[in-house]
């Protein structure tokens, strides 16, 4: 009996979701960091399961397994088809990923890190949201990628949004444009703004009534609860039914952008026809868990494997799982 099981057996069980976000050379969350990760979640005994899974056992339809454990990958990033996947591979393991799918665009499947030498680069996320918002989504998987994740892999593809729409969520200004370095706030304060424009603090336009501009620099309609729920349901709907169509195969789960959410992003996802919600509130999950509020702990690129073991062991405890700190629904990814 390994550690974690050991722990459940006397304590009982809850079921840990960890989200990453990029895996890439040079960063803080480097391919042989992730990989480390990996095999610490390993040797404590933690056995990843589908997302299905979890939710088969979230409404007790499936008997929860001691140790199980799910991965989420927010974004659809490219370095996570180049270098998290490969390692994933190697240990046989099980994800899940969250596209934004009005940037996933078709194109041919690039070389993986276990495949070729000469690979693409990839920059931060920042970067490529801004290349996307411009044009060009290079920087996110495409079609051919997420369908082989799926079909070939055995890996899972859900949606993330169509837009990840952002807004201003204050009229506190948190600088100015030129010297703030978020990557929404060109695009929300609009093309024709000066270095000299102020801006605020930034958050999801699914579940804040905020302002701005959106990505076709229309003015942002979400300062009244029946506007935002025609806005959610809008992009909700679209992301759910462009996956669908990209994967030929059902998606009836949706990662909030931000982690955020209120009942009125609830409701709109319902609307939307989506069976399940994820978000950044880590905490219990297990049979009885709100399906449409699913907690995960955010996996940042400066946490120590120490931090890991330790918040991930607590996650995996339904005693104790309820007062780990994570970011809650208002936290930022």
């Amino acid at each position: 009996m390994n550690l974690v099981t050991w722990l459940q057996s006397i304590c009982g069980t809850s079921i840990p979701v960890l989200c990453y976000h990029q895996v890439r050379p040079h960063s803080r969350m480097s391919p042989e960091k992730f990989a480390r990760h990996l095999d610490l979640l390993l040797r404590l005994g933690f056995t990843t399961i589908s997302l299905r899974q979890l939710y088969r056992c979230i409404r007790k339809q499936a008997p929860v397994q001691k140790g199980a454990l799910v991965l989420t990958f927010d974004d659809c990033t490219l370095d996570n088809w180049v270098y998290a996947v490969p390692e994933l591979m190697r240990r046989n393991m099980q994800a899940a990923f969250f596209g934004i799918t009005d940037f996933l665009v078709p194109g041919a499947m690039r070389p993986r890190a276990d495949q070729s030498a000469d690979l693409p680069q990839v920059p931060d996320f920042p970067a490529i949201m801004t290349q996307a918002l411009h044009g060009d989504c290079s920087g996110f998987m495409n079609h051919a990628e997420i369908r082989a994740l799926v079909h070939d892999l055995g890996l899972e593809v859900y949606a993330h949004s169509a837009a990840h729409q952002a807004c201003f969520i204050s009229t506190r200004s948190t600088g100015l444009l030129y010297d703030n370095s978020h990557w929404s706030h060109r695009a929300l304060c609009g093309p024709e703004s000066t270095d000299s424009t102020p801006v605020y603090p930034v958050g999801s336009a699914y579940a804040q009534a905020g302002f701005g501009l959106d990505w076709r620099g229309q003015p942002l309609t979400v300062q009244h609860s029946p506007d935002r729920l025609a806005l959610c349901v809008d992009d909700f709907s679209s992301s759910k039914q462009r996956l669908e169509a990209i994967l030929d195969q059902p998606c009836p789960f949706l990662c909030l952008p931000w982690g955020e959410y209120d009942e009125v992003t609830i409701q709109a996802a319902r609307t939307a026809g989506f069976e399940g919600l994820l978000t950044l509130g880590a905490g219990y999950v297990g049979p009885g868990t709100n399906p449409m509020t699913v907690g995960r702990l955010a996996v940042t690129d400066r946490k120590t494997r120490a931090w890991l073991a330790r918040k991930t062991l607590l996650l995996a405890l339904k005693p104790v799982a309820s007062f780990v700190r994570g970011r809650r629904a208002q936290g930022r990814t």
